[in-house]
Parts: structure tokens; C-alpha cells; sequence
């Protein structure tokens, strides 16, 4: 995850940048994006003037979705598949290697095109107000799935400690720390899809002196699910 004086240093660093581009032809714009694109480049606005926002904005777009699903820097997969706005927006800032920054607007703009765009990529917002990103291919039902199979596994294991109840029936909760370590998310993101998880039926809390942990909900009846096992 990416430190606060990080995005601080990457904020300062924008503002301090000064867009001296005029405007330009439409057409010519449109070219040159294409080249920007073919060459492996990314585009900028000092590329396109400032009167072709439009496309600098779709453009971004699609320069984002392929710095995510890029296979050789593996994004999306070291976050384990979902990762905070934010912290997308400093690690592609600091990927350009001193080019033009984008601004956080900007940058939110062009996420939210990938709809639009129909590209592999999605933005989502959580409850709180949290934006994340992940592949398009990814849902709730598969998160609740390998969530709930990852809780399974530790039937398998005694927890540490006095134990008071029959772990190898009920297994035992875990905490976002726990959720994030395990499938590499941030804790704020592991905090977000275990509430999910609890506000389907498929997970339930308990509040203990040690803080808050989510266990399979032997309260409800859910319908059968398929689990996925996740492999460390």
C-alpha cells in the first residue's frame, strides 16, 4: 500500500508542474495519441494541447487499464486482485518517471470511463465511500467464495491460545489484518469486502477486547456456494 508521504510528495510535485501546451487540431491529436499508443507511450496533455481534454481523458483511460492488466508488472495481482484509487493514482504517477503527472480529477475521470470504454478493468465504490479498482471479471460472489474457503482451512489448525469452543466444527474468526496479510490487500480494502462478505449473510462479527473479528455465519442457512482455495 502506499505511504501518506508518498502521495503527499507526488501531490506536491504535480502542483509545482506548469502546463505550458496550447491548443491543437482534433485530428492531429487523435494521430497523435495513436502513435503515443503504438510506441508503447503514454499519452500527455502537453501531447494533445489543452483544448483536446476530451481525449486526453479516454486516452488516460485506456493508458491505465493496460498499465493494470499488464502481466509483466502485475499490478492488480501483487494487490491480490483489488486496489485502493488512491493508491493506483501514486503508483502510476511514480511508474512515468518524472513526465507530466496526472492530476487526482483527471485520474478519477479516466477510471471512470473504463464503462464506457467496455475495457478489462472496473472502478467500484464501496459503502463507505472507498474507491477501489479491480478486474471486470471480478464479484462479490467469487470474493464471499474465497473468503469462505480460506475460513475452512482453518478447521484444519488449532488457533493459538485457551480455546473454549470446537475449532475443528467452527473454526475461528479473523481480522482484516488477517484477511489483508492472506490475500494481499490493503487493510482498508480487507475491511471493506469482509463487511460485504457480513452484509450478504455470509460472514458474522464479534466484538471482543482484541478488536473486531469475522467468522462463517452458523446463523444463517446460506444457499451452497462454491469455494475457492486459495493457494499461498
Amino acid at each position: 500500500m502506499t505511504s501518506a508521504k508518498e502521495i503527499i510528495a507526488l501531490a506536491e510535485q504535480f502542483a509545482s508542474q506548469a502546463n505550458l501546451s496550447g491548443n491543437g487540431n482534433s485530428e492531429a491529436d487523435a494521430a497523435l495519441a495513436q502513435s503515443a499508443s503504438a510506441l508503447g507511450l503514454v499519452t500527455t496533455k502537453d501531447m494533445l494541447g489543452s483544448g483536446s481534454d476530451s481525449l486526453y481523458i479516454s486516452e488516460l483511460s485506456r493508458n491505465l487499464a493496460e498499465f493494470l492488466t499488464d502481466d509483466r508488472k502485475g499490478i492488480l495481482r501483487r494487490e491480490g486482485g483489488i486496489m485502493s484509487l488512491v493508491d493506483l493514482w501514486a503508483v502510476f504517477n511514480r511508474a512515468r518517471g518524472g513526465v507530466e503527472l496526472v492530476s487526482p480529477t483527471d485520474f478519477e475521470k479516466a477510471a471512470q470511463m473504463w464503462d464506457k470504454l467496455k475495457l478489462p478493468v472496473r472502478l467500484r465504490r464501496f459503502k463507505s465511500g472507498l474507491l477501489v479498482v479491480q478486474g471486470r471479471d471480478r464479484t462479490d460472489e467469487k470474493t464471499i467464495s474465497s473468503l469462505l474457503g480460506w475460513l475452512q482451512e482453518l478447521h484444519t489448525a488449532p488457533p493459538p491460545g485457551d480455546i473454549g469452543w470446537d475449532w475443528e466444527k467452527y473454526g475461528r474468526g479473523v481480522t482484516a489484518q488477517e484477511a489483508a496479510e492472506w490475500f494481499g490487500w490493503s487493510v482498508g480494502v480487507a475491511t471493506e469486502e469482509l463487511e460485504m462478505a457480513e452484509e450478504k449473510g455470509a460472514l458474522c462479527r464479534e466484538q471482543g477486547l482484541d478488536g473486531i473479528r469475522f467468522w462463517e455465519n452458523w446463523i444463517v442457512q446460506l444457499p451452497t456456494v462454491e469455494v475457492i482455495t486459495v493457494d499461498t
